[in-house]
């Protein structure tokens, strides 16, 4: 988590770019490549984006949230910041699995909230308050092998074959925040997304490389 208001060098607010925009990217790039394996192999392909119940603190509207904080016209506000990422991060997957269904890609994707577990993410907060709050939640947070295991339950599990567009959590599906479970949402996410990472569905598909704005000629901008 970021703590204080900060931009990638693409300008998008860092907790954003971060936890959310940089998978978006990835998985884009990845997508065709995935789906063609998938295909060759017969194995059935899987993407596991891991959110956090915290997604469910944010309401509002997410675009509108996210320029706002982008250009500082609003206090930062880290938490709620946080809780737009994780909130990203299960609108895609629900536009996501939508998009490769009807792709007709043997792929499927799902999001996980993994628990409350220590790590060193959060070495900027180590001091006293923060071992204090840690101590005081200690029967409820995980291990991070206990942490873990959703996650690896969503990516191997043969139960799970077929199985898409879903948010699991302690091993078992779950259901997220009403704003997570709007189409609509989840589209215009996807459609600002690729604005912000200037990648385009039909090139991906294509086998043709999405470049990012930076990378293009000034000319094509």
């Amino acid at each position: 988590m970021v703590y204080e208001h900060a931009v990638s060098e693409d300008g998008v607010e860092m907790t954003f770019a971060t936890n959310y925009l940089g998978h978006f990217l990835l998985t884009k790039l990845l997508l065709n490549k995935m789906a063609e394996t998938a295909r060759e192999t017969g194995i059935q392909g899987r993407i596991v984006n891991v959110s956090s119940h915290v997604h469910s603190w944010f309401s509002g509207d997410c675009l509108s949230y996210l320029d706002r904080i982008t250009r500082k016209q609003i206090p930062y506000d880290a938490t709620r910041a946080y809780a737009l990422s994780k909130l990203a991060n299960i609108l895609h997957t629900k536009e996501l699995a939508e998009r490769l269904k009807q792709m007709g890609a043997n792929v499927t994707a799902n999001c996980v909230h993994p628990g409350v577990v220590r790590t060193r993410l959060n070495r900027d907060r180590e001091g006293f308050v923060t071992d204090l709050a840690f101590f005081l939640v200690t029967k409820l947070v995980k291990t991070m092998p206990q942490a873990a295991a959703t996650t690896c339950y969503v990516a191997t599990h043969p139960r799970l074959v077929g199985v898409s567009g879903r948010y699991f959590a302690d091993c078992n599906e779950a259901l997220p925040s009403p704003l997570a479970s709007r189409p609509h949402e989840a589209a215009q996410l996807w459609r600002a997304s690729e604005s912000m990472t200037a990648t385009d569905l039909d090139r991906t598909a294509s086998g043709v490389e999405p470049q990012l704005a930076s990378d293009r000629p000034e000319d094509e901008k």
